[in-house]
């Protein structure tokens, strides 16, 4: 049970660094992750996606600790099969296009990505993810490794106690 209380911790992180990204207007951060922050959406009277793209992050968080509490394994199942895609998705629209090449639609993203910090030098037809991205996908590693971790040592516990 240790490893899913740690993974809730680090889903708390990852979702309010999505969030946070979302809410927050400050110059300093645009060299993070470029994109129209929820003030000026305000202003323009779009908020609305930018609200419910937050209240699609915090739902994870919120049913993996319900799963927690109520001891729900195939709820966090659930929750292990979603953050995966997650990542899949993540690994093919950042990693892969670095290390493999990227396509004209990649190349041509990575235009509004130009002024953010990176981790790792881009090249000729191989972009480099923004910092941003790096962090979200380091936290989304560790939220898929902690779940799959608890999911074992709690199937460990249960065939330990003679349990199905």
């Amino acid at each position: 049970m240790k490893w899913l209380k740690v993974s809730l911790v680090i889903q708390i992180i990852l979702s309010s660094v999505c969030s946070g990204d979302s809410l927050v207007s400050a110059r300093f951060l645009e060299p993070i992750n470029l994109g129209k922050r929820l003030i000026t959406l305000l202003r323009e009277g779009q908020a609305s996606a930018e609200l419910g793209f937050v209240l699609a992050m915090l739902l994870p968080v919120l049913l993996f600790a319900l799963a927690i509490w109520k001891r729900w394994v195939w709820l966090m199942w659930v929750g292990l099969i979603g953050y995966g895609i997650w990542a899949v998705l993540e690994i093919q629209s950042w990693w892969i296009p670095w290390i493999f090449g990227a396509d004209q639609r990649a190349l041509n993203n990575q235009k509004f990505l130009q002024r953010t910090y990176k981790i790792f030098p881009s090249s000729i037809g191989h972009p480099a993810p923004d910092g941003m991205h790096f962090v979200l996908n380091l936290l989304l590693f560790f939220v898929v490794m902690t779940i799959a971790l608890g999911l074992l040592e709690n199937r460990r516990g249960a065939v330990i106690e003679g349990k199905p």
